[in-house]
């Protein structure tokens, strides 16, 4: 990728993130607008020249899914419960994200894999449930339509419920837009709908479908402070350049907006990772022993995923009443 190519790509991905924070006040741009034209039997129209459908309801077990489709031939399915992301797959029909096979995939229960959306409490720090309230919260689909580029999108929306104030008394507004083209960006805005303001973890908690987990560096990460929460939070600097997943890892590197470069080498595939109003990066993967004993997956689950998750956590974001917060990946293979 040349500068320019870059810095092209960097503008888009800003302006996405410009009509995120809108998102929750408005619908989105409708791209396609149908035109009465006379019939011309002697010259149809091609076939091709119509645009395909831009997405369909499917289910995931007994989960509710929309299905977006992309010109290209990429697709992703994202779960209405929880807006969760469930698959992302390029033209070739090569799947980017991992789901365990053992995940329940029933009303109530969290997804094992995908994108989780993590609002607002990350994982153990706090009182509440492991990373929060929205995993399994009932989000409602408020579009599905194509902007000008020509990608297609899907906005999910859902606020607060007695149930959620009873153990986090705070009023919000939250919403999610999918976009897909041959990349996938992911964009949650929250509002802060009450007269106090209050702090908030966030997090798109992304497990990436790897070939081989010991064959899979990360770069970008060089020189960056993080927490290491195998050894209870204590503090390191990261040395290896790039790193390296060697046994149970669960690291929250602080500060470190720059793009990542997750390199698959048994895939032989580049995956981009891209983030604004996320500053911190969690690398979290439960090694061989965990992932028999905790962590819920497979057998030998643990050596075709790693989660490199897009988050803000340290510090938490603090929201004033009345005020909105963005923050968007950008996910594609070079």
């Amino acid at each position: 990728m040349t500068d320019l190519d870059f810095d092209a790509e960097r503008r888009l991905f800003l302006k996405r993130l410009a009509g995120a924070s809108a998102a929750i006040g408005v619908s989105g741009l409708v791209a396609c607008v149908q035109t009465k034209t006379a019939p011309a039997p002697s010259a149809p129209a091609p076939a091709n020249d119509a645009p395909p459908p831009v997405g369909t309801r499917g289910r995931l077990g007994e989960l509710e899914t929309v299905l977006l489709r992309h010109a290209s031939g990429s697709s992703a399915a994202i779960a209405i419960q929880g807006a969760h992301v469930t698959s992302w797959k390029r033209a070739n029909g090569e799947e980017m994200l991992f789901v365990s096979e053992n995940s329940p995939l029933v009303p109530g229960q969290p997804i094992r894999g995908g994108i989780p959306v993590i609002f607002p409490q990350f994982a153990s720090l706090g009182p509440l449930p492991g990373h929060g309230l929205l995993r399994t919260a009932t989000w409602d689909v408020a579009e599905v339509s194509r902007d000008p580029s020509g990608a297609v999108f899907a906005l999910f929306r859902t606020r607060d419920t007695e149930e959620m104030r009873a153990v986090w008394p705070h009023p919000f507004r939250a919403s999610l837009r999918v976009t897909l083209e041959e990349a996938l960006s992911t964009a949650l805005t929250i509002e802060n709908t009450g007269q106090e303001p209050f702090p908030f973890h966030a997090a798109l908690h992304t497990y990436l479908r790897v070939g081989d987990l010991r064959q899979v560096t990360v770069a970008g990460l060089e020189g960056a402070r993080y927490q290491d929460r195998t050894a209870k939070s204590v503090e390191r600097r990261e040395r290896r350049r790039p790193v390296a997943i060697r046994g149970e890892t669960d690291r929250i590197y602080m500060a470190r907006p720059d793009r990542l470069r997750i390199r698959d080498e048994s895939r032989q595939r580049t995956i981009l990772l891209d983030r604004a109003g996320f500053n911190d990066v969690v690398l979290w993967n439960p090694g061989e022993e965990k992932a028999r004993t905790k962590s819920g997956l497979a057998d030998g689950e643990y050596l075709t995923m790693l989660a490199v998750e897009s988050a803000q956590i340290v510090p938490p974001v603090q929201l004033a009443a009345g005020s909105l917060w963005s923050g968007v990946q950008h996910l594609r293979v070079s």
